[in-house]
């Protein structure tokens, strides 16, 4: 075989690599399957829904989150912070978005996360960062 001939043998198999790693590999959840599953979560481990951290009071929240451990308390900060900034149209995150209050929620929850483990995440650390910009701009 001439040597161009295995070139394009080799880019036929990689091709062929990569539909077959798209068609089988794992697909990428979509922000409401995650809000979803981790609305999920909340109801089986701690009795609550992703709405009750905009209808309920804190004090009744803190009393349920008792049962949380750090990393679901980031994974909610990281959840309901991307619904604060996130562009979708989906009911879900229109009930929540129309809180007013919900980037003061997510500050509250960063500050109870804070002081009960005494350590944040990265990402919650840059969360809180950003919602004190926010908050500033708005007061």
């Amino acid at each position: 075989m001439p040597r161009p001939s295995y070139i394009t043998l080799e880019l036929m198999i990689d091709k062929v690599s990569e539909f077959i790693e798209w068609l089988f590999g794992k697909k990428r959840k979509s922000e409401s399957d995650k809000i979803n599953e981790l609305n999920l979560i909340l109801k089986s481990q701690l009795n609550l829904s992703i709405f009750d951290f905009s209808e309920s009071s804190f004090e009744t929240l803190k009393i349920k989150l008792e049962k949380a451990d750090s990393i679901l308390l980031e994974n909610i900060i990281s959840a309901l912070f991307k619904i604060s900034t996130s562009k979708n149209k989906k009911q879900t995150f229109q009930k929540l978005k129309c809180d007013i209050k919900l980037n003061e929620r997510i500050m509250e929850l960063i500050l109870y996360t804070e002081n009960r483990y005494n350590k944040l995440s990265l990402e919650s650390f840059n969360i809180k960062n950003s919602l004190k910009q926010m908050l500033k701009l708005v007061v």
